[in-house]
């Protein structure tokens, strides 16, 4: 059985957007217009539905374990809909993840303490809570055995290549 290589048209994509469905840095001569398109859910999600195969391909023979911020942002499992809470009947409803599970530390996620949006960076929350006792979330490799969105090159035991920092806002700053 021969393995076909995925090959990507990158000529259709603008470099800045292609960059940032890579996660690779974005070109010194771009175009800040164009950056502001890679904020945008809307913008972004077609050429993720679009490229996302070959990307996730590439991605898991380099990164095994992990998963690009896209895939967090587009594909990662929602939450069920008893877990929405107050989000329930919002806009944001559709997109609100299954964030990482929480192994050990002190504090919480800012949107269960404020009346903000959630918001995860790779499956983390934005948290609050006491520097000195970081949150220690389950590894992208753990979410994703757990959910069965393994790959079957990641079925090995892998260790996290890269954590993420975790965005911690002082718990005395919001008393």
């Amino acid at each position: 059985m021969r393995t076909r290589r995925l090959r990507v048209q990158r000529a259709e994509i603008d470099p800045v957007l292609w960059a940032a469905l890579n996660d690779e840095p974005l070109p010194a001569d771009s175009n800040p217009f164009t950056a502001l398109d890679i904020s945008s859910y809307d913008a972004m999600e077609p050429l993720w539905r679009e490229h996302s195969a070959a990307i996730l391909a590439r991605w898991i023979q380099t990164n095994p374990g992990t998963r690009p911020s896209c895939w967090w942002k587009f594909d990662a499992p929602r939450l069920a809909p008893a877990k929405l809470g107050r989000w329930e009947r919002t806009v944001y409803a559709p997109r609100l993840i299954e964030p990482r599970r929480l192994l050990r530390g002190n504090g919480k996620p800012l949107h269960e303490a404020l009346l903000i949006a959630p918001a995860h960076d790779y499956g983390i929350p934005v948290w609050f809570g006491d520097p000195d006792n970081p949150p220690v979330f389950e590894s992208q490799h753990a979410y994703l055995k757990r959910h069965g969105l393994q790959h079957p090159a990641e079925r090995r035991p892998i260790a996290e290549p890269f954590p993420h920092p975790l965005r911690i806002e002082p718990a005395a700053r919001w008393k």
